[in-house]
């Protein structure tokens, strides 16, 4: 069977680990599927960067990227029809395009699915939450153009449901996990000693909902409160990005500028390097489906500090501390009550790696995808689904 893998959107964030697993494995045991990929110029970099772009003949690139550009849905449909495949799945949409042949896509925008009020309060007043909307509105126009969709999480594929009316049976659960190179790396923090900088890594591509703005705030409360503290907050953005800039900016005027250190964007490959030398894992979202800093922190044995929402109660369990959204100075006591214990610091991390054996590993996850695209392989042959080919 010819399968186009297309994954020509992704361009940041924890879909492009998801998307260097994918092709790993697929490259690695095809499972009797001729793949071929379409992928983004930054995946490529992560690619290459994996010592996997060597592969150039089944691998295609797409530039600029088909959300933005008429032009590279042209190059879509065109290696659609030079390719031929039996399925295309978008291993995360929307594709913005209309494929001839059968389509699965990948959901794992919280927008979409599950956004509450709480999140679209990060997008600013009063024009904000007006464009969010509109947003949302035309992806899920572009995800309804599939016959076929896997999400990561229960919550998004309710929101399928009753937000899209997509039909239940054909949406598949695919539940995320941290790369195979956090399960090679496994680890356990240790609790940092009295004179040791605590190191508070938050490993997150910048995006409204992330919330990364509350970083500098939290970081002044724990300075006023324990000023015997030695700690230091590290982000992961382009250091010319607009982001990095708010958060820089908000660090100068509250004085904790020497607090917040970004170290810049990091290769899926070298993501577990900076969780070793770090010491809490630090999530501040109001937003997500299924982020894989969470495994990530269990698999390096790092304590997390996150908010005290659905989503990351379901993922975590008791593997985290949790603090009420938006509230720096929960964030700050819930540190603190972290840096000072040594008994709960432990406590976390082992019920970190015991969630962790529950998720799927990278190879679990690869075959759990291959299994899909051959239950909609058979329900086509059966005629349960009839896809209208487009022109």
């Amino acid at each position: 069977m010819k399968l186009l893998a297309n994954a020509s959107t992704l361009n940041k964030g924890g879909a492009l680990q998801v998307a260097v697993s994918f092709i790993r494995h697929a490259l690695d045991e095809p499972c009797g599927i001729e793949w071929h990929f379409a992928v983004s110029l930054k995946l490529l970099e992560e690619l290459s960067h994996a010592g996997l772009a060597e592969n150039m003949r089944c691998i295609t690139l797409v530039d600029p990227s088909p959300a933005k550009s008429r032009e590279a849905r042209r190059t879509l449909r065109e290696l659609e029809k030079l390719v031929s495949p039996e399925i295309v799945m978008t291993i995360f949409g929307p594709s913005y395009v209309r494929f001839r042949a059968p389509h699965i896509c990948g959901v794992a925008n919280p927008w979409v699915t599950h956004s509450t009020l709480l999140a679209f309060r990060t997008l600013g007043l009063p024009f904000g939450p007006l464009s969010g909307l509109v947003r949302i509105l035309y992806k899920a126009y572009w995800y309804r153009k599939a016959d076929f969709w896997i999400t990561e999480a229960e919550a998004a594929k309710i929101g399928l449901v009753r937000r899209l009316h997509l039909p239940s049976d054909r949406i598949a659960i695919i539940q995320n996990t941290c790369g195979q190179q956090y399960f090679d790396q496994e680890g356990v923090a240790p609790f940092p000693a009295p004179d040791q900088k605590v190191r508070i890594l938050c490993l997150s591509a910048y995006y409204p909902h992330k919330n990364l703005e509350i970083i500098p705030s939290v970081a002044r409360v724990l300075q006023q409160v324990d000023p015997t503290l030695d700690f230091e907050f590290i982000l992961t953005l382009p250091t010319r990005s607009e982001g990095w800039f708010k958060i820089a900016s908000g660090a100068k005027k509250m004085g904790v500028s020497h607090r917040v250190c970004n170290h810049g964007p990091v290769p899926v490959a070298d993501g577990p390097r900076l969780y070793q030398n770090s010491h809490i894992a630090f999530l501040p979202s109001v937003l997500e489906t299924f982020s894989a800093n969470y495994p990530e922190a269990m698999a390096t044995g790092r304590p997390i500090v996150t908010t005290d929402l659905d989503f990351a109660r379901e993922i975590c369990k008791q593997a985290a501390l949790y603090y009420q959204p938006m509230n720096a100075g929960s964030a700050a006591e819930a540190v603190l009550k972290l840096c000072r214990n040594q008994v709960l610091w432990d406590s976390l991390v082992q019920e970190g790696k015991r969630v962790l054996q529950g998720l799927p590993t990278p190879d679990t996850k690869y075959r759990q995808y291959v299994q899909c695209i051959l239950d909609l392989q058979n329900l086509l042959n059966a005629g349960e689904i009839l896809h209208a080919n487009v022109s």
